[in-house]
């Protein structure tokens, strides 16, 4: 196994102040499923919450958990965690070695995900663990009791790397920055989308605190509005792979430390999405795992996901960068890498950045500025645009943004 030590203190989560699926009056945001055909243009609900645009409809939180403490010796706590111990994980889960590309992809294709072993060298894990370790220093610092939360449906002790940065990704970190080309994973990538002309438009992934008590709903990463056909005869599901995500845990990811679940094969249904109310258990417990750090999860965006309660005493990252296919775009595509960043990369990666880069001299508004609340992320935006000047602002918005 990886060595999991991180400069994180102890101390952090497991704050029991904070009740479970956070202070926000979730209970007017009952749905029938968690589909969200909308993805990003989805409108803000009235439930306010931190989490990103395409996850604005995960707020009603976790019913099974409603009368817990966040403690970690609670006794709901401490019976779940004794059955993620005994029963968590995918059955025969298949872990594909790096360099197996037709056996990873067969997977891929087959499941909607394929996690790789080894991806990362030692060095490359080390870079990531300390770039990890600096995130969560500064969005702790801002929110000590863990009550903010973030990512998708806005729950404490959870964060999203992308979504709390001012930019909305993390292309301004070079620890990140050098998992855009691996040689264990670009030509599985390559291979997945039929051309090596596919383009990276995202990097962030996400961490959960010890003490996340709370399952995340099931959820399709929809960075795209759904295909209007009237006759309702092709949706985004009857289409080759358009999104892939590939995430990188920065430590093992165990039974009870909050790793991904990843729901076989339903990256092609049409099946509504179950809400956490309706989930059966075995999607709860059909998770990645074990898995050590330094490997991938190659995820088809489209594929049903959640993450999971972490219940140890570690924080679990996984930060990832995000790709389109070679014929798909779609209004997540921002500028977020700076051209003195993007001029560091392999041919390869500068290609595949190339609709993200900004020009030569221009910064990216935002980079460098992590923060758990959106207020403060958009006061951070509007400070650097104030200083551009009025015309620059509008400029550089109409180039570079989806404003």
């Amino acid at each position: 196994m990886a060595d999991n030590t991180t400069a994180n203190p102890p101390s952090i989560g497991w704050n029991a102040a904070v009740p479970p699926n956070g202070f926000a009056n979730r209970a007017g945001a009952e749905a029938e499923s968690n589909d969200n055909p909308l993805g990003l243009a989805t409108t803000p609900g009235a439930v306010e919450i931190e989490t990103t645009p395409e996850h604005l409809n995960l707020v009603a939180g976790d019913p099974r958990c409603a009368g817990w403490t966040r403690a970690h010796d609670d006794p709901g706590v401490a019976a779940l965690r004794e059955r993620l111990i005994e029963r968590n994980g995918i059955d025969g889960l298949e872990v594909v070695a790096a360099g197996e590309v037709d056996r990873a992809t067969r997977l891929f294709h087959r499941d909607g995900f394929v996690a790789i072993a080894d991806v990362l060298t030692a060095d490359q894990l080390a870079t990531l663990r300390r770039g990890v370790d600096d995130i969560v220093a500064t969005l702790t610092e801002a929110d000590p009791a863990g009550e903010v939360g973030g990512g998708a449906g806005g729950l404490p002790h959870r964060y999203s790397f992308g979504g709390t940065s001012a930019s909305r990704h993390m292309f301004h970190r070079p620890e990140w920055c050098q998992l855009i080309d691996l040689p264990a994973i670009t030509p599985v990538l390559t291979a997945i989308f039929g051309s090596p002309d596919y383009i990276a438009y995202g990097s962030g992934g996400d961490l959960a605190l010890p003490g996340a008590i709370e399952y995340q709903g099931l959820h399709s990463d929809n960075v795209w509005t759904e295909l209007h056909d009237p006759t309702g005869g092709v949706t985004m599901r009857d289409l080759p792979v358009p999104v892939v995500h590939v995430n990188f845990p920065a430590v093992d990811l165990t039974a009870e430390n909050g790793p991904i679940r990843q729901i076989p094969g339903t990256h092609r249904s049409r099946e509504p999405i179950p809400t956490l109310a309706d989930e059966p258990e075995w999607m709860r417990l059909s998770t990645v795992c074990p898995l050590p750090a330094g490997s991938a999860i190659v995820r088809d965006a489209r594929c049903w996901h959640g993450g999971t309660p972490n219940l140890s005493r570690e924080v679990r990252a996984m930060p990832n960068i995000e790709y389109m296919a070679p014929w798909f775009r779609s209004e997540a595509i921002i500028a977020s890498m700076d051209h003195a960043t993007w001029l560091t990369l392999s041919p390869h990666a500068q290609r595949i950045c190339r609709y993200i880069v900004a020009d030569r001299g221009d910064a990216v508004v935002g980079a460098g500025f992590s923060h758990p609340r959106r207020a403060e992320r958009e006061r951070y935006r509007e400070a650097e645009f104030d200083a551009m000047g009025a015309e620059a602002a509008a400029d550089y918005r109409r180039r570079y943004t989806a404003d």
